[in-house]
């Protein structure tokens, strides 16, 4: 509405200038009218710069978010740099399991921050200061600038598990293709570790069992056997899995 109130100040001002005869009348007229333009064009500038008749408010959503990662047995949260110093990131979730396009964080005027849980599931807490007019008054002065619910700032906080990775989108892609290319030679080394680790595991397992017990059956023996070699095989195996992926990942982020 000020800006049709300037404009009449403005029309104001011209018609008393070069329409009223009468000094002491249009001085008067164009004095009046000169404040109101003037009036107008400060309180346009401070509502457009120092968002005049505004305050904040602060929302926050909370959302669980996925891994963008194809594969189950490697969770992630991408990002990507901004620039060359990368002081600023965009960051690549997902938020439901089916989703095909990812989603990504703003690049205005938003805090980034990533932190860890001990929860099993990710979410993504949005929290988001925006201009908002004080009153309807305020509003119906000055909403016609549009800049109502403006935002003034975004923070986007991660919380991811501890078995998430973070990387940026050229270092998965680094991560990607040598898993690819070292599949099969990893496979490999995993059955030799594995096999070693089992059979000390239970070479030693059934020492200290006969040790306790020397009169043990054949078949408890082979029970023993059978079920220590189950446990400690799915054991070993997640537990080289997890030192090749974490020196792959060392590696990546160079």
């Amino acid at each position: 509405m000020i800006i049709f109130l300037l404009i009449i100040a403005v029309t104001a001002t011209f018609l008393s200038m070069t329409l009223i005869s009468k000094t002491a009348v249009r001085v008067i007229c164009s004095v009046i009218s000169a404040i109101v333009v003037i009036a107008s064009v400060a309180l346009m500038v401070m509502n457009d710069r120092e968002h005049f008749g505004m305050h904040k408010i602060t929302e926050t959503t909370t959302q669980e978010i996925y891994s963008v990662s194809p594969s189950k047995q490697m969770s992630m949260l991408l990002y990507k740099s901004i620039g060359t110093a990368d002081k600023d990131r965009v960051y690549i979730y997902n938020k439901t399991t089916s989703q095909k396009k990812p989603s990504h964080t703003e690049t205005d005027k938003t805090t980034n921050k990533v932190k860890t849980t001990k929860k099993s599931t990710a979410r993504l807490v949005k929290s988001t200061t925006r201009w908002t007019y004080k009153n309807n008054t305020y509003k119906f002065w000055f909403g016609i600038a549009g800049n109502n619910r403006e935002v003034s700032k975004r923070v986007n906080t991660f919380y991811v598990p501890n078995n998430w990775i973070t990387l940026s989108t050229e270092q998965a892609a680094k991560l990607q293709k040598n898993v690819k290319k070292n599949q099969a030679q990893m496979k490999a080394d995993a059955e030799k570790y594995v096999k070693a680790k089992v059979t000390a595991t239970v070479k030693s397992t059934m020492a200290a069992a006969l040790k306790k017990n020397p009169t043990m059956s054949a078949s408890d023996q082979k029970k023993l056997m059978a079920d220590t070699t189950a446990k400690a095989s799915k054991q070993y195996a997640a537990q080289y899995q997890a030192q090749m992926m974490q020196k792959m990942i060392e590696e990546a982020k160079k």
